[in-house]
């Protein structure tokens, strides 16, 4: 009983899941460590209890990569943020080359804020709307008396080939939104 009232507060967490909005980022230079403390807040959705979802290693690589912005004297900004957000929540999905194809280096600060307040907008929504589909369909598999294994691998089962094409797709759509940025 107490791993289904667990499973039903995390996806009461996933439903109302959100990543803060532009204006809501800080608006002053932080260090590593703080940068860290605030993403791990940020991707609390994407984290189990033993795992990190970033440390300070992944983050000099990205920059190392070109997948975000250098920072300025060790120090990251809001823009760092926004793009670490967006790296950090789509690299659990697509590769980070398809990731990098999405959100070039070449993106100036109004293009960022415009990606990354419609990424928000999306997130939440998506967030809340799969969930709830998914929260629907538990509770009818709950409530009706038959219920087997093989009906929960069902629906387990279509859910994770969702999210497959969904990532194949969004593979697809990454490759054909490079072709702007050239």
């Amino acid at each position: 009983m107490a791993n289904k009232k667990n499973e039903q507060n995390r996806m009461e967490a996933l439903k109302s899941y959100s990543i803060p909005t532009w204006n809501e980022l800080p608006n002053l230079d932080l260090y590593m460590d703080q940068v860290i403390t605030l993403m791990e807040e940020y991707l609390s959705a994407y984290k189990k209890p033993e795992d990190k979802v970033i440390t300070p290693s992944m983050v000099n690589n990205y920059v190392k990569l070109g997948v975000i912005p250098k920072p300025y004297k060790k120090r990251y900004g809001r823009i760092h943020l926004a793009y670490l957000t967006m790296v950090c929540s789509l690299k659990q999905i697509m590769p980070i080359s398809d990731v990098q194809k999405l959100l070039p280096l070449t993106l100036k600060e109004d293009e960022v804020k415009q990606a990354f307040s419609a990424f928000s907008t999306a997130q939440k929504q998506i967030f809340q709307q799969v969930t709830e589909g998914v929260m629907a369909s538990q509770q009818t598999l709950d409530e009706t008396e038959n219920a087997t294994f093989s009906d929960f691998f069902e629906k387990a089962v279509q859910v994770a080939l969702t999210g497959n094409i969904y990532k194949i797709l969004s593979e697809l759509i990454a490759d054909r939104a490079n072709l702007f940025n050239n």
